[in-house]
């Protein structure tokens, strides 16, 4: 059972994502005036299920209109499971699809569904739903997935959705606490005695009350006076963690889109190496397209170079490179989302494979190997790499920041 577990929402509005969180948890997560009177999810909602006395887990609650797909992107960077809601009323519509594309091209590796509001349909539109569903999730990582039928008016399948989450904790994860400590900063606040409050998903690595952390790209370094784990102070903090770092000095306006809390200086880039897969069904793109990256809180323009393919079509996969218009950290294996130019259509996205590769001009096929094999391979790769790209001699540390791994892993 993982005692570091983040558990996202999905799905379309105004099928209940948030109705349902506050079964689970008692809390509601709409807390802004705005969402009130327009009766929507537009921020970003924190909170935390106990599941047993000594269990509890974080649930981060994602808006789902159309409009606000940046902040659903920027909130599922580092959950573990996905509770993907539809409506018996309404079946699967656009944002159900998008969210479930998004959440597999970002890898969550497991998650369930719920079928919310079945007591305002009879049984026989439940059946027809839940075949609807079960269509669009195969092929999928849900595709074996529980269908949960929900009434928040009879709280029905209550019990039945928290074994899910339960069974979601009993999967294996990976092991990020020797990672270098990587929290994207999704909520800001200040916090009378405490100072700047940031809180974030904690990507990989751990930190302690006491620790000196960076803000990132900025490079400013900072004191963690206080750590609070789903409210409750705490000494540390480690990946798989929703966490809120006081750090005094901190200014408001030197928190950007992109910016991060780490536990030591990594380099920030303008130029990465990746992956990129295209949706089914969307319009292709040609060698040069502009697009919109998103990536953790990262939102920008870039612009991207096909590498390996003359032009990109719906339902196939090219070696790109991404010029970035802002410096952002980022790191190999970082999972990313590309929309339109304009922002309103979700494309596809990808995998980071290089952070800071060098600019490729042309596309021999040379370059093209070398990229394939930095795909499939590990740090040992990267490190043969960051050597052969630097024309003087680089210390373990210095290869270590610029993969954004700890040194330890350099020199193993």
């Amino acid at each position: 059972m993982n005692k570091h577990f983040i558990l996202g929402t999905a799905g379309h509005i105004d099928h209940g994502k948030t109705t349902l969180v506050k079964a689970l948890s008692g809390f509601d997560c709409d807390t802004h005036k705005e969402e009130k009177l327009r009766g929507i999810t537009i921020h970003l909602g924190f909170t935390h299920i106990a599941l047993t006395p000594e269990h509890t887990v974080s649930v981060v609650d994602v808006p789902g209109h159309a409009d606000f797909v940046d902040t659903m992107v920027s909130g599922s960077s580092g959950i573990d499971a996905v509770m993907l809601v539809i409506a018996a009323d309404s079946g699967v519509m656009p944002q159900t699809v998008e969210h479930l594309q998004i959440m597999s091209m970002l890898g969550i590796p497991t998650g369930f569904v719920v079928l919310t509001k079945v007591d305002l349909v009879d049984s026989e539109l439940i059946d027809f739903a839940s075949r609807e569903i079960r269509e669009l999730l195969e092929g999928t990582f849900l595709a074996d997935a529980p269908i949960i039928p929900f009434s928040s008016r009879t709280n029905e399948g209550l019990e039945q959705i928290r074994e899910a989450v339960l069974t979601c904790t009993e999967a294996e994860k990976p092991q990020q606490e020797r990672d270098v400590f990587r929290m994207y900063i999704d909520r800001i606040f200040q916090v009378k005695g405490h100072g700047t409050v940031v809180n974030g998903s904690v990507l990989g690595g751990n930190v302690s009350k006491g620790d000196k952390v960076v803000l990132l790209p900025e490079g400013k370094e900072y004191r963690i006076r206080r750590l609070e784990r789903h409210c409750e102070e705490t000494d540390s903090v480690l990946a798989g963690d929703r966490a809120s770092l006081s750090l005094p000095g901190l200014e408001r306006s030197e928190v950007t889109s992109g910016s991060l809390i780490a536990d030591r200086t990594l380099e920030a880039t303008t130029l990465i190496d990746a992956l990129l897969k295209f949706f089914p069904g969307k319009s292709s793109l040609n060698i040069w397209s502009q697009l919109h990256f998103l990536l953790g809180t990262v939102s920008q323009q870039v612009r991207i170079h096909l590498i390996n393919v003359n032009k990109l079509r719906g339902g196939e996969e090219a070696l790109v490179q991404i010029h970035l218009a802002r410096p952002a950290v980022v790191q190999h294996g970082d999972r990313f989302i590309v929309r339109s130019s304009s922002a309103d259509i979700t494309l596809g996205g990808g995998e980071i494979i290089d952070a800071h590769p060098l600019h490729h001009r042309r596309r021999p096929e040379p370059l093209i190997k070398k990229m394939a094999k930095l795909s499939a391979g590990g740090v040992e790769q990267l490190i043969a790499e960051e050597v052969r790209k630097s024309i003087v001699p680089l210390t373990s540390k210095q290869i270590a920041d610029r993969l954004g791994v700890t040194r330890e892993r350099t020199v193993e």
